[in-house]
């Protein structure tokens, strides 16, 4: 029997149900907490995503970065081995030319081989072995070794495989330098094809040895960037061990102790794996277990090397591991930052109230700045009209702000309503009189949309006039500006016509000087000479002085005529190939007798470097004769000058000149290259002269590319250096036996 109104009751709950659920629903509070759950599920997968991807490529790049190390050493030892290989083909060539190459402890072969040896930073010794197995020549200091070497590996295998182009052995402790081990490449020394079949047998007539210190490799790999978490290893073909840095990291004596490594170079030239490196992690049984590391493996073409490049894999995942964590911390804050905002969207209706307070008190507060700026402040609405009127406004003007209020900007700047901001326009008072104003105009809206910027730079009347918004104007006086912009450019002009005014002076009078003062010295060296007759002791000093200051004064003019050439561009150069060293040497002949008075001594020391020179011959010589003048000048009875010149790294020529003399002040350095300046300025100064010397130098030095610099100190002396581009060098650097200085280290092993 059915009860009356069963049937209504689940209708009734599901009603029920469903007006909860989208009371719910429309909840503010839970439509926020969804979204928050939701941004916060989205964001943490994106997280564990990114981090996963993050992991597989700092693995991806470790591979790489082991791979480019492992290159980067082949290409470093295929050029020290090409080198080398080089320098052997060399000395087996020298060895055959010299008509003594197989005489026993020739000198001019072993200065050869000591001259070829320093020229080569890696190699330490350098040593010829006759085909009875006993040294004939070396780059040591130290007489030949009377031991024999047939049992050495390095004349040995050269010995029995013809065909062989170069050996490179095992390291060795080397017999001249205690405690230095070095690594021997060798080749085969043979006699010609004709000398081969005049004489008969095999032609080996015996070995060229180049000893290769292990720590000079050792530094120039290390100089290639080697990773401070990385390691390296170069081994021969047979897995002996050449050198591995850091040193001692893998705890193996040779690569067969390395399975997997040995592995991979039977089956390939090239490889890369991740498996475990011999080092220091043990388990807990105290055995060492290896460290995860990436393996880069390959051939030296050519060679017969094997490089070994590593890299932890800690080491690689170390940013990666930082990264996660960070990550990490960020999606837990996030979460919580989202909590937080949730609480904070559900409390901001009640504090709507107190905001729009707020707002008021920020108004007042706004209109009081306004009336406090020295600057007029003009609002007005999208049709121009006139809100507000400050007071700086009022007193600009002269007008109060009652009397402004609705009337249209215009009436102000009749210029207002141009498209371009922060501009310079004129206003007009309340008297008619027009001034000059800067106009700034930013739009301000009222709307208060959120996300929307309260002042921004506006144009005024390109924006829709449905808008709730009014324009900020700023005002500003420019009167006084524009009175001391229009001074400047007055005092501009003035200073250029009476710069310009000045080198044209000076280019015409040094020009218009130069004929009687050459017309004085040519009529001084005719008195001298005695052509009108003989004078007597006193008649010629008289004639000297002047002869002398004829000469000092056509001086000054010539150097005041290149400083007005230099000053308006008009200085043209006449470029030759110049001999460095020569035109050094005219310049010391012409300052000679002034040092030698003056108790001066001059030192050559550019003798030794031949260069030449595509310059100016003239400006080139003035600038080393300036400097030496200087040197000499300043340097007190028993100095030196000293002159010394040497190649850049980068091909450039370097000259220096050096002396002992009284140095420049600290504060006059800033000085030292402008014209017409030097370090006594008064009347009784020391030292005699213009003060253009050295600003004629720079200016010489400028125009040929290079750079002229100075370093001083005051009671010690000053160097001035030239620097030259290489573009100026047309030979190769190149120097005397004199300048090449004998090591004593390195030697037969």
């Amino acid at each position: 029997m059915a009860v009356p109104g069963s049937d209504s009751l689940p209708s009734q709950h599901l009603a029920g149900l469903a007006r909860a659920l989208r009371g719910r629903l429309g909840s503010i509070r839970f439509l926020i907490t969804a979204s928050g759950l939701a941004f916060i599920l989205v964001v943490d997968a994106l997280i564990g995503y990114g981090l996963i991807q993050g992991r597989h490529e700092a693995l991806d790049a470790g591979e790489r970065a082991t791979r480019d190390l492992a290159r980067m050493l082949e290409s470093q030892t295929m050029r020290t081995a090409f080198a080398v290989d080089q320098l052997l083909r060399d000395l087996t060539f020298a060895l055959d030319t010299l008509p003594d190459g197989g005489r026993r402890g020739d000198p001019l072969i072993h200065d050869h081989l000591r001259q070829r040896r320093t020229a080569f930073a890696e190699v330490s010794g350098l040593l010829v072995v006759g085909r009875d197995g006993f040294a004939l020549h070396h780059s040591a200091d130290t007489p030949l070794p009377p031991v024999a070497l047939s049992d050495r590996s390095y004349f040995t295998e050269p010995r029995d495989q013809p065909d062989r182009q170069l050996f490179v052995g095992a390291p060795i402790a080397s017999r001249v330098a205690p405690g230095t081990r070095v690594i021997p490449f060798s080749r085969r020394w043979e006699s010609g094809k004709e000398e081969i079949g005049k004489n008969g047998g095999d032609g080996f007539r015996g070995v060229v040895v180049a000893m290769v210190d292990t720590t000079r490799l050792a530094a120039t790999l290390e100089s290639q960037g080697i990773d401070r978490k990385g390691s390296v290893i170069l081994a021969l073909e047979d897995g002996t061990l050449l050198l591995e840095r850091p040193q001692d990291r893998h705890r193996i004596a040779q690569l067969a102790d390395w399975p997997a490594v040995w592995r991979m170079l039977a089956e390939r030239d090239e490889a890369t794996i991740r498996t475990a490196a011999p080092g220091s992690p043990t388990n807990a049984a105290g055995t060492p277990t290896g460290v995860d590391s990436l393996i880069s493996v390959r051939r030296v073409q050519g060679y017969p090397f094997v490089i070994v490049a590593t890299l932890p894999v800690a080491a690689v995942l170390a940013d990666w591991q930082r990264d996660a964590a960070a990550w990490t911390a960020i999606g837990t804050v996030m979460t919580i930052a989202i909590a937080l905002l949730t609480a904070f969207v559900v409390r901001q209706h009640a504090r709507r109230e107190e905001d729009q307070a707020r707002l008021g008190r920020a108004s007042r507060r706004i209109r009081g700045i306004l009336d406090s700026m020295l600057d007029a402040v003009v609002t007005f609405d999208t049709a121009g009209r006139i809100v507000t009127f400050n007071r700086a406004a009022e007193s600009m003007f002269g007008i109060p702000e009652r009397e402004m209020v609705g009337q249209p900007i215009e009436a102000l700047i009749p210029d207002a309503r141009g498209g371009a901001n922060d501009r310079d326009l004129t206003a007009l008072r309340r008297d008619g009189l027009a001034f000059p104003v800067g106009f700034t105009v930013s739009d301000l809206r009222l709307d208060g949309s959120p996300g929307a910027p309260a002042v921004r730079p506006a144009s005024f009347g390109t924006l829709e006039p449905d808008e709730p918004r009014i324009y900020v104007g700023v005002i500003r006086d420019m009167t006084r500006r524009k009175q001391q912009e229009a001074e400047l450019i007055a005092s501009k002009t003035q200073a250029e016509l009476a710069n310009r005014a000045k080198s044209e002076f000076l280019a015409n009078m040094s020009h218009e000087l130069r004929t009687p003062l050459n017309a004085i010295i040519g009529f001084a060296e005719v008195l001298d000479s005695e052509f009108f007759g003989p004078m007597n002791d006193r008649q010629k000093s008289c004639v000297a002085d002047v002869h002398d200051s004829g000469q000092h004064l056509l001086d000054i003019v010539n150097a005041v005529l290149d400083m007005s050439k230099l000053e308006a561009g008009r200085f043209e150069l006449c470029e030759e190939a110049v001999e460095a060293h020569e035109a050094v040497a005219q310049c010391l002949m012409m300052v000679r007798d002034r040092a030698a008075s003056g108790g001066v001594a001059l030192n050559n020391g550019i003798t030794a470097v031949v260069a030449m020179l595509w310059v100016d011959r003239r400006a080139f010589k003035q600038v080393i004769l300036n400097l030496l003048s200087n040197a000499v000048k300043f340097t007190p009875a028993g100095g030196s000058v000293t002159l010394a010149a040497d190649f850049e790294g980068d091909g450039g020529f370097r000259l220096e000149v050096t002396d002992t003399g009284i140095g420049i002040p600290p504060d006059f350095m800033a000085d030292l290259f402008q014209p017409f300046r030097q370090a006594e300025n008064s009347a009784n100064r020391r030292f005699e002269g213009t003060g253009l010397g050295l600003s004629i130098s720079k200016n010489f030095v400028d125009l040929h590319g290079g750079t002229l610099t100075c370093r001083s100190t005051t009671g010690a002396g000053t160097t001035m250096t030239v620097r030259l581009p290489a573009s100026r060098v047309i030979d190769h650097p190149a120097r005397t036996g004199s300048q090449v200085a004998g090591h004593a280290a390195g030697g037969a092993a």
